[in-house]
């Protein structure tokens, strides 16, 4: 196994002469920065390998040996020894609720605590925080519904702790809260408040009283209430996540479904020249919340040359066709385990769909679609075969994004509508959420074929990679080792969840890179080490084409380059 503490080597040559004191050669053109002695994997379409690359003025300008880039280094070159490590091109993450913020020390951050009694524990020092609003409003995230029986804690520990604070908990599938009495109160949600099909307000079976547990829509009752955050909080919240994005090699993202409001601390970066990203907002008048919206869509999606800037793009709209099956609303094709799920609810009619797919693309939106159930799967695509009927191969980049069930015959139609299917591949082993909530929803047979990741690739559909954080780790390392492994990346140990649909590592390089800046619709500008486009790089301390698939996530970002600058560097 590899030793993390393997020291990290990157020496910076600011000479004429070569790093070891010899004369240089001829300099016909200086670069800014030379990067050589490395593993550069180029992703170009050859798939190349190089030693070298110059940068200048942000962009690339050679791509080769080392013995040919020393004619740009110059006078004030920056040189960048990277001793054999790799370099990629920058990280894309197709899918993350990444620019909303992540937790600050104001928030009860509950994210990947196990067991349960670490959650309580967790909860039980969060009374010290001050809270949020004149209320003084406990608000966190990430608490694991596979912990409690069917997904619901149930309100009577935050009542104990906070019996007059409300108490408004995200998820970690980000599709559930969990509330307390005073927040259930303020929002008027009684054991009689009814919501629609998109949601569902959990009750005891035996009494009809509210338990504290709210699917989907229903959240947006206590949402509505919540005070909302300053401007100051928001900064310093979405600043840390460009941070942590930089620290896993992530340079690009696609920030799924959010409005004015949650996009105005970007802009207000972006401004200030502070905004080291590129992004692509697909907007939504519901933000991130599952749901529906209606038609006043398309009046909001008029005004978004507004929020244009020179690294954010708002051509893209985000549209919620279920929830999760985990709480019994992702939509299926066969009904639950469950007779009285059914086959849980859609959150829009066909019609709705098709004309709301028809009329986006005619609007130069990207149509960007989560499905979760294998029959919000085909009505997405169904939606996008009426579209590509109506309005004819449009070049929008569409895609859909989380894909847990897929149906034998709508497999190969990502190829044949050029849909992109965007997986999180680090959900595809079995993982406690596996074990506990969905072989009880589903069934057993149905979970085992779960992310057909490689049933979709050999049918010739576009992989493209994801994280969906916060519901789960941001690192693209650790997607990639699961894609290829169908295993527990943390324990390496358990069977594989379908063996068949393991992926190579060049495919799922090409998903977090090539494949990410082709939906973002910036191919020809990033995605590849290739001459002309921007430098935006990772670098890695091994050449994860060295490595065996279980050991891929333990490679580390050294470095990250963001327009020729570097923006993280590994402490060590």
């Amino acid at each position: 196994m590899l030793n993390s503490s393997t020291a990290i080597r990157l020496v910076v040559c600011m000479v004429v002469a070569g790093c070891d004191g010899s004369p240089g050669p001829v300099v016909e053109h200086a670069a800014d920065r030379v990067f050589l002695n490395g593993a550069v994997y180029t992703v170009d379409a050859k798939r190349s390998w190089a030693e070298a690359v110059a940068v200048n003025d942000g962009l690339i300008t050679f791509v080769g040996s080392n013995d040919d880039v020393q004619s740009w280094i110059g006078e004030d070159t920056e040189v960048t020894d990277l001793d054999g490590q790799m370099l990629l091109p920058g990280f894309h993450d197709s899918h993350a609720h990444l620019l909303v913020g992540v937790p600050t020390g104001e928030n009860c951050d509950l994210l990947r605590l196990e067991p349960r009694e670490a959650v309580e524990a967790r909860l039980a020092e969060c009374t010290a925080l001050e809270g949020f609003g004149d209320d003084h409003w406990i608000i966190g995230r990430g608490w694991g519904e596979w912990l409690w029986p069917n997904g619901d804690p149930g309100k009577a520990l935050l009542d104990e702790l906070y019996p007059d604070r409300p108490v408004f908990l995200e998820s970690s599938f980000g599709h559930s809260a969990w509330v307390n009495s005073r927040a259930l109160e303020l929002a008027g949600i009684s054991d009689t408040s009814t919501v629609g099909s998109d949601g569902i307000i959990v009750r005891d079976f035996a009494t009809g009283e509210a338990t504290g547990t709210l699917h989907d829509s229903a959240r947006m009752l206590v949402i509505n209430v919540m005070p909302e955050m300053t401007m100051e909080y928001r900064l310093e919240s979405v600043r840390a996540a460009i941070a942590m994005a930089h620290a896993l090699g992530v340079t690009a993202v696609i920030e799924p479904g959010i409005d004015e409001d949650y996009i105005a601390p970007l802009l207000e970066l972006s401004d200030a020249g502070d905004f080291d990203l590129r992004a692509l907002v697909s907007l939504s008048p519901i933000n991130m919340q599952p749901g529906a919206f209606d038609d006043g869509v398309y009046e909001f999606l008029r005004g978004r040359e507004a929020w244009r800037r020179p690294n954010i793009d708002v051509d893209s709209v985000k549209i919620f066709l279920d929830g999760i099956i985990e709480s019994g609303m992702g939509a299926l094709l066969e009904p639950y385990e469950d007779a009285a799920l059914g086959l849980g609810p859609r959150f829009y009619s066909q019609v709705k769909i098709d004309e709301y797919f028809t009329r986006f693309d005619a609007m130069g939106l990207q149509v960007h679609v989560h499905a979760i159930g294998d029959a919000a799967v085909r009505m997405a695509l169904d939606g996008f075969e009426v579209m590509r009927n109506a309005n004819g191969m449009s070049d929008n980049r569409h895609h859909i994004t989380h894909l847990q069930l897929i149906a034998d015959e709508d497999v190969p139609r990502f190829a044949q509508l050029d849909i992109g299917a965007t997986f999180q591949a680090l959900w595809a082993y079995a993982d406690p959420a596996f074990i506990e909530l969905d072989v009880p929803m589903i069934g057993e047979e149905r979970t085992a074929q779960m992310y057909r990741i490689g049933d979709v690739h050999r049918s010739g559909g576009r992989i493209v990679g994801a994280s969906d954080y916060w519901v789960t780790d941001m690192n693209p390392l650790l997607a990639i080792e699961v894609a290829m492994t169908r295993q527990d990346p943390y324990s390496n140990e358990g069977p594989p969840l379908d063996a068949d649909q393991r992926m190579d590592l060049e495919t799922m390089i090409e998903a977090y890179t090539i494949n990410g800046a082709y939906t973002m619709s910036l191919e020809d500008q990033q995605g590849s080490i290739e001459v002309g486009k921007r430098a935006d790089f990772v670098v890695l301390d091994y050449n994860l084409f060295d490595l065996a698939p279980q050991e891929i996530s333990e490679a580390s970002v050294t470095m990250t380059i963001f327009d020729g600058r570097t923006v993280y560097r590994h402490p060590e």
